[in-house]
């Protein structure tokens, strides 16, 4: 019975320590760094090299001021457009989270090659620019240049019957404001973007967003024709985002989720201005 009796105490003893807060059995984990900065190779104005300096520091996450984010002491991204770009690096290292630095990194001139790419060349003409138009005689408004879908699957089994805005739901009216419109895109000196409610105007000025990879327009700053009209969800066009449906050289289609009750979609079809491109 001893034997139990002290086993018993042992076992409890061990169960009471076990509960009680233990030391760090590897020490401190020193100083989180204090100071760093950010260097910049920029022999290939558009290709950059940024290396984070500061001591006793091995965790470095980017944020590249174009989208990008990357890790790693010396990192590098594409900037193949002028502009000012804040890039920041946070610095940590045995002793945790650190600091955070910035550096402003300019390019001066967009890189010429980029007018050329993909996407870029069709969209802003090589980048002297582009004038898209609704895609149907100004006169009439036919053929129909807008559509309403009913969600994601209904366009993707579109066959071109919903080319109807005269129909019963349509634009809600048959020929739009911005019926003799002109969209412009171009790539003089900078991303631009210029709406005219009719050829010839002053216009306004903007700029936009094209992702390539995903196949998205996001127009900054203002809109592109049609885009407040009364079928739409104002919440969702004054996002200026779109879906590139096709985009050639002389025909550009544009749709948008509403992300409305309805599960509605709308769709445009523009055409380079001076072309006569056939609806598909």
């Amino acid at each position: 019975m001893k034997h139990i009796k002290y086993i018993t105490i042992i076992f409890i003893l061990a169960i009471l320590y076990s509960c009680q807060p233990q030391k760090d059995k590897f020490g401190s984990l020193g100083n989180p760094p204090t100071s760093g900065e950010i260097k910049i190779n920029n022999s290939d104005p558009y290709n950059p090299v940024f290396t984070a300096i500061s001591e006793g520091s091995f965790i470095f996450s980017w944020d590249l001021g174009n989208g990008q984010v990357a890790t790693g002491q010396k990192v590098t991204s594409y900037y193949p457009f002028a502009g000012d770009y804040t890039v920041s690096c946070k610095i940590s290292g045995t002793g945790g989270e650190g600091i955070t630095t910035t550096k402003t990194f300019t390019v001066d001139n967009n890189d010429p090659e980029v007018a050329n790419m993909p996407v870029w060349k069709e969209l802003t003409g090589a980048g002297s620019g582009t004038t898209w138009v609704y895609n149907t005689d100004p006169a009439t408004g036919l053929p129909d240049y807008c559509y309403q879908t009913g969600n994601q699957a209904e366009l993707d089994a579109w066959n071109g019957d919903g080319w109807q805005p005269s129909w019963s739901w349509g634009q809600c009216v048959q020929i739009t404001p911005d019926i003799n419109g002109e969209m412009v895109f171009d790539l003089t000196g900078g991303i631009n973007y210029t709406y005219h409610h009719v050829e010839g105007d002053e216009g306004v000025h903007g700029t936009f967003i094209l992702d390539t990879e995903n196949m998205t327009l996001t127009v900054k700053n203002p809109y592109i024709l049609d885009y407040n009209i009364d079928c739409t969800n104002p919440a969702t066009t004054i996002n200026g985002t779109y879906e590139i449906k096709l985009l050639t050289d002389n025909q550009l289609i544009l749709w948008q989720d509403q992300l409305d009750s309805e599960e509605t979609g709308w769709g445009w079809s523009f055409k380079k201005k001076g072309t006569n491109p056939d609806i598909p």
